[in-house]
């Protein structure tokens, strides 16, 4: 809807100088005619008789001169300014921030919804949705609730038979379930000790075609761990402290899907890089939604290191991290 005033005195309309009382009044018709009639610029440029780059031409001019004010009603709690600067300033192809206040419920619980309300906009009949494994993706499905069934499916990005520990992160039979879809399983362990056994596994048909139709997912959700002791591959006794210590002493920021980055985005080689079964670093770049879901201090750099590396293209977050990523981002070094 657009508000006309005619309770406006000529001499403090807006009329600035640069613009005659012919055009104000050009620019006021073509105003009217495009806002609150619908025509098109060509359209309103046949009945006034000018060209549509005229018209286009004054609908700016309206707009600079103050003379038509567009104003964008935005819900209270919506982030939509600094979604759109995460977009610009880090190269995005998406961003949802939510605020990280909601009265005494956890950040991953509240990042969780984000992701869920994100997930819900894209389902469609067909989409495939590879989850990694992380303690904030593991909420995804007390937040996710379709309005009806879906032939979709929700793919498994890791193995995730590794230890009790490991397998309470998998939630692809549950987000199957809720959208009425179909759950695509990659039976094997996320981590093996012997390198040889990973390389076997792979080449295993059922194994390696597994791997396959996780690469061809059309979203990708997954989050980032900082380099301490909240790890899960440290708390499933698959690092251990030196080896944070170590990797930190190499630049390692965080990682994703157990393979570690630096603030560049560069790949800092881990010990459990050769006994990981599941997609890697590579395969986030290559899928239309890389989506990255994560919030708080701790994973301010590893945001920063994994949409530099081109592993996220969309970040789910809250504002406060938000905030502190573009802080972050525009003083650290490349």
């Amino acid at each position: 809807m657009i508000v006309v005033r005619t309770d406006v005195q000529p001499e403090l309309a807006g009329i600035r100088p640069g613009i005659s009382e012919a055009d104000y009044r050009l620019a006021v018709r073509s105003a009217m005619l495009y806002y609150q009639a619908g025509l098109t610029q060509s359209e309103i440029g046949v009945r006034l008789g000018y060209s549509r780059v005229k018209i286009n031409r004054v609908l700016r001019q309206a707009r600079s001169h103050g003379i038509l004010e567009v104003q964008v009603k935005i819900p209270a709690g919506w982030h939509v300014e600094i979604e759109t600067e995460l977009i610009r300033v880090l190269g995005l192809r998406d961003a949802v921030v939510v605020s990280s206040d909601q009265s005494g419920r956890s950040l991953e619980s509240v990042l969780a919804e984000g992701a869920a309300q994100f997930l819900l906009a894209q389902l469609q009949p067909g989409v495939r949705i590879g989850l990694g494994i992380g303690r904030t993706v593991a909420h995804l499905p007390e937040r996710f609730r379709p309005s009806r069934q879906v032939d979709c499916a929700f793919i498994e990005l890791i193995g995730s038979t590794y230890n009790q520990d490991w397998a309470r992160f998998d939630v692809t039979s549950k987000m199957a379930e809720l959208a009425g879809g179909t759950r695509e399983s990659l039976q094997v362990p996320g981590f093996v000790t012997d390198p040889d056994l990973v390389s076997l596994l792979a080449q295993e048909p059922s194994v390696a075609d597994a791997l396959d139709r996780a690469r061809k997912s059309d979203i990708m959700v997954q989050s980032v761990g900082p380099v301490d002791t909240t790890a899960i591959l440290f708390e499933s006794d698959v690092l251990t402290a030196d080896d944070l210590v170590d990797l930190r002493d190499r630049g390692a920021v965080g990682d994703a899907l157990g393979y570690y980055f630096d603030i560049n985005g560069d790949h800092v080689q881990s010990k459990s890089d050769s006994n990981l079964i599941g997609i890697n670093l590579d395969d986030l770049r290559n899928v239309s939604w890389s989506v990255l879901v994560a919030g708080g201090a701790a994973k301010v750099l590893p945001i920063i290191g994994g949409v530099r590396g081109g592993y996220f293209n969309t970040l789910v977050t809250d504002d406060l991290t938000a905030a502190a990523v573009l802080e972050a981002y525009a003083g650290s070094d490349r």
